[in-house]
C-alpha cells in the first residue's frame, strides 16, 4: 500500500487511513532479524548497516552488494565484511564509487541466508528541483506502536529520512505512572551499561514496521538525550543518579559505543568520540547542517526547582515593594501571607541566566563550524539552509493553564507557575541557552541565507517563525512524538491550548499539543510544503493516521515570506 498525499487525505475524509501493525505475513529473518539500513548519504557512496543474528556469538563473515535494480542484475558495488560480539554482531560497510543522485537497492549475505533488500539514495550534484524529507523523532516503543513507521515505509516520495533524536528511551518498565506499558521493555530496568543498550536497541529494530522504514530510504539521524539519559549534558543527565547509576562517563561511553554500533551513521572520523557534527549538500538546492547538541558542549542546563529565585511582594500601599528585609521577612508566615503581600517568582533574573552570553549548549567550536558551513551555502547560490536541531529553536511560554477548568488537579502547582509567563518545560531547549542563539541568529542573518529549521523533541508538533526583536530569523518545523505520549496526553488541560500557545507567542504560527507522528517536507527552488501525518491510533493495534495540518512558504524577493497553514 502506498501512502500518498491524496491517499491520506481520502482516507481522513472517510474517517482515518487505517494501517495494520505489520506487513500480512510477513515472516522474521533470523539471521538478519533486525533488517537493513542506509544512512549518511554522500555524492558518490552511502553507509550500509545490518546486523547478523548468531545463536553461537562466535566471529561471522559475509558478503553485501549495491545494484542499479532490485533484481540486481546490474551491479554496481560488492565487498565483503566480518563481524563478531565485540561489536554485538553489526555491520558497518562504505559502499563507494556510486552515481550521484541515484537510487540503488542493497542486501547482505551470511550463514547461507540472504537480508531484506534495502533502498539507498546518494546525495545529487547539480542542478535539482525537488527534495522529499521525512522529519520524525522520539521513538517510545513501551507506550505506543511503531505506525507512524508503517506509513513512512509505505510512503511514494522519500529522499531521505531526518531523524533528530530520541531514537530509543532510556527508561525502565513502569516509568510513568500516569500511563500503562502497551509493550514490555528490554530490559525491564533502566539502561546503564553497554549490554543495556544494545539489548533496548536490538528490540527496537526486531520491529517489522521500524526495519521496514530503515529499507525503505537512507537516514540521516542524530542523537538527543534519551539515546544517553533524559536532559543530559557533558558532565551528567537528569536522569542520572551516580549512587544508583554509577560513574556518568562511563555510562555516557557505554550508550554513545552502542549508538555507533547500532545506527547507519558514519563513526566519528576523529579521536573524539561525539565528533557526529556533519553536513550535506544537496546539489543546488539546500545545504543541511546537524551541530552535535548534548555531549560535546551543553553546560548544564537550568531548572525552575534550583534556578527560579522567588521574592515576596507588597502591594497593600500605593505602590508595589519587594521585601528584601531579613527582620521584616522573618514576621511574615510565607504558608499564610496578609492580604496584598504575595510569593512570586524572580521571571526577569531567571530569564537574565537564561540569557547569559557564557551559557552554550554546542559551544564556541561549532558556532566557528557553522559559520563556515553558512558561508559555503552563500557561495553555492543554494536556495534552502537547513537547520537540523533536536530540540526546538523558536522562543516560547505556556500560556496561563489555570484559564482552563479541565487541567488534572495533580499538575495544579505546575500551572499556576504558568501564570509568569516562563518557559516552563523548555529549558532543555535552546530557551535555555537564548544567549548562545542570539549568536547563532546573527549568523544566519549575516548570511542571508533562507533558513529552515528542522527540530523535535517536545512531543508536541509545531510551525514556527524564529524572531530577533521585530525581524524574522527564518521558518521552523517541528516534529511531536513517533508514538506518543503527547505533552496534551500527560501534563496539559483539555482545550485550546494550541491556539493559545499562538495567542501567547511571537515565534508560533501553530502548535498541536496532542499531535503524534511526523512531519513530511517538500522542497522546491521556491516553495517548502509540509504535511503533518498524525496517528490517530498510537497505543492500538491498528494505526488509524490523517493529515493533522499542512503548511507552505514561498520564497519572495526579499527573502521568505510566512507560512500559509490550511
Amino acid at each position: 500500500m502506498a501512502l500518498t498525499r491524496r491517499g491520506v487525505l481520502a482516507g481522513s475524509a472517510a474517517g482515518g487511513l487505517l494501517l495494520a501493525a505489520g506487513p500480512a505475513g510477513a515472516k522474521t529473518n533470523m539471521v538478519f532479524a533486525h533488517g537493513v539500513a542506509s544512512g549518511d548519504p554522500h555524492a558518490d557512496s552511502v553507509l550500509l548497516w545490518t546486523r547478523v543474528t548468531d545463536p553461537a556469538h562466535g566471529p561471522v563473515s559475509g558478503t553485501w552488494e549495491m545494484a542499479e535494480d532490485e533484481l540486481f542484475t546490474r551491479i554496481a558495488a560488492r565487498g565483503s565484511f566480518s563481524t563478531s560480539a565485540a561489536r554485538d554482531h553489526t555491520v558497518k560497510v562504505i559502499a563507494s564509487g556510486l552515481k550521484a543522485g541515484r537510487e540503488y537497492f542493497y542486501r547482505f549475505r551470511a550463514m547461507d541466508t540472504v537480508s531484506a533488500i534495502g533502498r539507498a539514495k546518494t546525495l545529487p550534484t547539480g542542478r535539482i528541483d525537488r527534495l522529499d524529507i521525512v522529519l520524525a523523532c522520539c521513538a517510545m516503543y513501551m507506550f505506543g506502536e511503531f505506525h507512524a513507521y508503517r506509513a513512512i515505509a509505505d510512503r511514494e516520495a522519500v529522499d531521505l529520512i531526518l531523524f533528530v533524536g530520541d531514537y530509543i528511551y532510556e527508561y525502565g518498565a513502569n516509568s510513568m505512572p500516569a500511563l500503562m506499558d502497551v509493550r514490555a521493555i528490554e530490559p525491564t530496568h533502566d539502561t546503564v551499561t553497554l549490554a543495556d543498550y544494545r539489548a533496548r536497541y536490538a528490540q527496537w529494530r526486531r520491529d517489522p514496521a521500524l526495519r521496514d522504514a530503515h529499507a525503505r530510504a537512507s537516514w540521516i539521524c542524530m542523537w538527543d538525550d534519551h539515546e544517553i539519559a533524559n536532559d543530559d549534558w557533558m558532565h551528567g543527565a537528569q536522569h542520572h543518579d551516580p549512587a544508583a547509576n554509577g560513574d556518568w562517563e562511563e555510562r555516557k561511553a557505554a550508550a554513545v559505543h552502542a549508538y555507533l554500533e547500532w545506527m547507519p551513521i558514519r563513526d566519528p572520523v576523529t579521536s573524539d568520540p561525539y565528533g557526529i557534527t556533519r553536513s550535506f549538500a544537496f546539489g543546488d538546492l539546500a545545504t543541511l547542517a546537524l551541530p552535535e547538541t548534548r555531549l560535546k558542549a551543553r553546560q548544564q542546563q537550568l531548572s525552575l526547582a534550583k534556578d527560579l529565585d522567588w521574592h515576596v511582594v507588597d502591594r497593600r500601599g500605593s505602590g508595589e515593594r519587594v521585601i528584601s528585609d531579613p527582620a521584616e521577612l522573618k514576621t511574615l508566615d510565607l504558608k499564610a501571607l496578609p492580604q496584598g503581600v504575595t510569593r512570586e517568582p524572580d521571571v526577569a533574573a531567571f530569564r537574565e541566566k537564561l540569557a547569559d552570553p557564557a551559557r552554550e549548549m554546542i559551544g564556541a567550536e561549532q558556532c566557528a563550524w557553522l559559520a563556515d558551513e553558512l558561508k559555503a551555502h552563500k557561495d553555492a547560490r543554494r536556495p534552502w539552509f537547513l537547520f537540523g536541531s533536536a530540540t526546538i529553536l523558536s522562543s516560547y511560554v505556556y500560556p496561563d493553564l489555570t484559564k482552563f477548568p479541565d487541567g488534572k488537579v495533580a499538575l495544579a502547582p505546575m500551572y499556576a507557575l504558568t501564570r509568569y509567563g516562563l518557559p516552563l518545560l523548555n529549558v532543555d531547549s535552546w530557551d535555555g541557552y537564548a544567549g548562545e542563539r542570539d549568536k547563532l541568529y546573527d549568523q544566519f542573518e549575516k548570511s542571508g541565507a533562507n533558513l529552515l529549521v528542522l527540530s523535535g523533541d517536545s512531543h508536541m508538533a509545531w510551525i514556527n517563525e524564529p524572531h530577533r526583536g521585530d525581524r524574522r530569523i527564518g521558518l521552523e518545523l517541528s516534529a511531536s512524538t513517533l508514538t506518543g505520549p503527547s505533552i496534551g496526553e500527560l501534563l496539559l488541560p483539555s482545550g485550546p491550548v494550541g491556539d493559545a500557545f499562538v495567542h501567547d507567542n511571537r515565534d508560533i504560527r501553530w502548535c498541536d499539543t496532542n499531535a503524534v507522528g511526523f512531519v513530511t517536507v517538500s522542497l522546491t527552488r521556491d516553495r517548502v510544503e509540509a504535511d503533518f501525518v498524525r496517528v490517530l491510533t498510537p497505543r492500538q493495534a491498528i494505526g488509524k493516521l490523517d493529515i493533522a495540518r499542512h503548511a507552505s512558504a514561498r520564497i519572495a524577493e526579499d527573502g521568505l515570506s510566512g507560512w500559509e497553514i490550511s
